[in-house]
């Protein structure tokens, strides 16, 4: 009885791994991952096949002294790199002020 409790435990254990970095395998065979900067994936990876930068609002929630609050919207930076794996299968590698924090797979190029 006490094995069939250990087993669940570790069902239980591994079942709730999460993902806390998204990996890139840039083109020529080095690998990226979410948290390097622009230039550490420029140095890395071949230049991708095209790029485009635009600007992200993102609200910000904001505390004073005299306990009321508010919010503020501000900019940050966006820049995308897409990368075609293969013949057609599409890769995009999303930076926020500098800094990668996202891959995206998916998409076709035709």
């Amino acid at each position: 009885m006490k094995w069939i409790l250990v087993v669940f435990f570790f069902i239980f254990l591994f079942s709730n791994e999460q993902a806390f970095a998204d990996n890139f395998r840039c083109p020529n065979g080095n690998i990226v991952s979410s948290g390097d900067s622009v230039l550490t994936v420029a140095a890395k990876c071949d230049p991708p096949a095209g790029t485009f930068k635009r600007l992200e609002p993102v609200v910000i929630e904001l505390s004073r002294s005299d306990s009321r609050t508010g919010t503020k919207i501000i900019y940050i930076e966006v820049e995308e790199w897409g990368y075609n794996q293969g013949s057609t299968l599409l890769h995009t590698l999303i930076f926020r002020n500098g800094v990668l924090s996202e891959v995206r797979t998916g998409g076709f190029v035709q």
